[in-house]
């Protein structure tokens, strides 16, 4: 084996050396699409599997730690067989495991939150271990070949001589190509959900669990878990500091990772823009975080934006002075004005004109000082760009006070985001109102960080108008996985830390540094450009490329064209915020600074693709959804449709939506015919339907 081959240390993580060891596909072209780990019985990992994918074919390779570096290849395989894939999650779960053809196959069907494993390739269930899967019940979705049925068969055979209730997918009846499987048939349905998938027809199979077969599945498609942030990306200056906070504060990687760049968005929004063959992109960058209550998102964003409130105090602290100045100017101007007045009355009022000319106009009022707003309206974003800062920042770790507070009522959601999303574009605000007339304001910047509890973002996530008015595509989205329950306490300062101290004193640089104004105005931004060197726009226009191919019919971008659009831009965007905190100065944007504003903008897409979908929920799931808890609450074992429809949920006190949200419930294992009614509430009642109550449930 070579030495470049060989190269690693104790350090470098499995992701580091699954970059290293397939660099000649990713010199190529190739790109890093799943890196999936095996683990053996007691727990510890056996090897790892690199998956790369280009336009021209896939580069897969297994890897493993051969007890000084990381190498390719597989280890000695345990004397009980190869171990399967995601062995802890079957162990840790009782839940039906499907079984398919290869770890990407595995990765699409958790995606909707299905437990699957794999031995491999058609040829790999020989040298499997399967004794984990004993006594379970077992679904196979072989590919649609020859290969695939072979497979199928002989895991079927296995399977049955440990006891378990097999059933193998009708792959003959999905309308699949010639080798498609559940990956392709995904992609033809990207609005399915577990249920679907369970509803698949079958091919008759004699053993088969009943209790297995009837427990009950998920209702709507579960939040699959998230890829690390790339928090190494962020450069010199961010990096170390997100790190600080994400070690102290132990929140999740993502919501330290938002919440640092969404602060540097602040800090250099006002300072320049990226232009690129004419077309100029602000620096402004928009935030949608979602973590569960107590992932410590406030103590992030205190944090994060602590250089911000501190320079909010400094301009407060000045304000007050040039408020009192601007008093003593009033009076005097308002003196000059009547003493003018005055003495020109004696004449007639010959000459007031241009006595009162010579005076001039009011003197203006000083800046507000505000930088941070939480809670706003469009009116009143559009005044505080107005009168104060050209620059300012919507931080808030409760988005409620966004998406349900007055300024994103129903009646003002359209004007809101309209007047947000013409900020995020151009800096540009235009409002018309009978109250105060006309207002057109240029050269404006608006940074944006919302982090949101799951219900609010679900909400948020499902209005037809934030979503059709692209003020969601302008938001870099995440959904990390919580940390709650594994935080020990520790014992650091973060005002002490080497790290954020070096962060917070150039974002106050940065926040201090005069502002480039137009020309005769005091609070129009009229930013310089940084430009792309050569190398830098030929390695976007990669990106650029290779994202606009994936949103064609069935590509991974299709269903989130609107975020996917925007991703480019969001690079460019990313790569301005990075390199001006390099270097204040600078001009140009280096080719490194993309290849890293790439990572994060593509990380961010592809949680709009993971997350596509979750809050896109039917009505009659979330009917489903009402009358089943109204059932648990309750205590209804029992269920007739003249109860339903009378004391149960508001929602579903229709005919037509009580009747859809049964059948939800009854594909989804949670509720079951009564064949021939049964007697209830002192009468025979036709229509009825048992409910599993949680306890059967788990």
């Amino acid at each position: 084996m070579n030495a470049v081959m060989r190269e690693s240390s104790a350090s470098e993580t499995p992701q580091e050396a699954a970059r290293r060891l397939a660099a000649k596909p990713l010199a190529s072209g190739y790109r890093i699409v799943g890196l999936y780990q095996r683990h053996k019985a007691d727990g510890s990992v056996w090897c790892w599997h690199i998956r790369c994918e280009a336009s021209t074919g896939k580069w897969l390779r297994p890897m493993h730690w051969d007890g000084t570096a990381y190498v390719l290849g597989e280890p000695p395989a345990p004397p009980e067989g190869k171990p399967l894939l995601c062995l802890p999650d079957i162990v840790g779960s009782g839940d039906a495991v499907w079984i398919v053809e290869g770890e990407k196959q595995v990765a699409a069907l958790a995606e909707i939150g299905i437990l699957a494993t794999t031995s491999g390739g058609a040829s790999s269930a020989e040298a499997a271990d399967w004794t984990p899967l004993a006594g379970r019940h077992c679904v196979i979705w072989p590919d649609n070949d020859a290969e695939g049925l072979k497979y199928g068969n002989t895991v079927a055979a296995k399977l049955s001589g440990l006891g378990c209730a097999v059933e193998i997918v009708d792959v003959s009846s999905l309308g699949l190509p010639k080798k498609g499987d559940c990956v392709d048939w995904l992609k033809a349905k990207p609005l399915s959900t577990a249920i679907d998938v369970g509803a698949l027809p079958r091919l008759p199979q004699e053993s088969q669990s009943r209790e297995s077969r009837n427990a009950p599945e998920p209702l709507r498609r579960p939040v699959p878990a998230s890829e690390p942030y790339p928090i190494a990306e962020l450069g010199p200056i961010l990096a170390p500091a997100c790190e600080s906070i994400r070690r102290v504060i132990q929140a999740p990687d993502a919501v330290c990772g938002a919440a640092v760049l969404a602060a540097a968005s602040l800090s250099v929004q006002s300072l320049a823009n990226v232009e690129i063959d004419g077309r100029i992109y602000p620096l402004s960058l928009w935030m949608l975080t979602v973590a569960e209550s107590g992932e410590r998102k406030s103590a992030v964003d205190a944090e994060a934006i602590r250089a911000a409130r501190d320079f909010e105090k400094e301009m407060t602290a000045s304000y007050v002075d040039a408020l009192a100045t601007h008093e003593s100017e009033c009076e005097e101007w308002q003196a000059r004005r009547d003493h003018a007045k005055a003495d020109k009355r004696k004449a007639g009022g010959v000459g007031l004109a241009d006595a009162l000319r010579e005076i001039g106009a009011q003197p203006e009022p000083p800046l507000r000082p505000s930088l941070i707003v939480a809670d706003f309206t469009a009116e009143g974003i559009a005044k505080l760009l107005a009168s104060g800062r050209p620059g300012i920042g919507v931080f808030t770790d409760e988005a409620a006070l966004v998406f349900g507070g007055h300024g994103m009522s129903k009646e003002t959601t359209t004007r809101t985001a309209g007047t947000l999303c013409k900020l995020w574009d151009s800096g540009t605000l235009d409002r018309v109102r009978a109250t105060d007339g006309a207002m057109k304001l240029w050269g404006r910047r608006l940074a944006m960080h919302m982090l949101a509890q799951p219900v609010i973002a679900e909400r948020a996530l499902s209005d037809d108008v934030l979503a059709g008015q692209g003020f969601l595509a302008r938001c870099l989205l995440s959904w990390p996985e919580p940390t709650a329950g594994t935080r020990a306490y520790k014992s650091e300062n973060l005002q002490e830390d080497a790290a954020v101290i070096r962060c917070n004193a150039i974002f106050t640089d940065l926040l201090r540094m005069q502002l480039p104004l137009a020309d005769g105005t005091r609070n129009e931004l009229a930013p310089r450009s940084l430009t792309l060197t050569d190398e830098a726009k030929h390695s976007w226009r990669i990106l650029y490329d290779a994202v606009e191919a994936k949103m064609a019919p069935n590509g991974r971008f299709a269903t989130v064209k609107p975020w996917a659009s925007k991703t480019p831009e969001q690079c460019l965007r990313i790569a301005g915020v990075l390199t001006l905190l390099d270097s204040p100065s600078a001009t140009t944007i280096q080719a490194s600074t993309v290849s890293r504003a790439a990572e994060i903008a593509l990380w961010h897409l592809n949680e709009a693709v993971r997350l596509s979908g979750t809050a896109e929920v039917p009505p009659e799931v979330r009917d489903a959804e009402a009358l089943l808890k109204w059932c648990h609450e309750t205590g209804r074992e029992l269920l007739h449709s003249r109860d339903a429809l009378r004391l149960g949920p508001s929602r579903v006190r229709d005919r037509e939506r009580f009747i859809s949200a049964m059948d939800a419930l009854e594909r989804a294992g949670w509720a079951e015919v009564v064949e021939g009614g049964a007697p209830l509430d002192g009468a025979h009642r036709r229509n009825v339907w048992r409910i599993t109550s949680l306890a059967e449930e788990r």
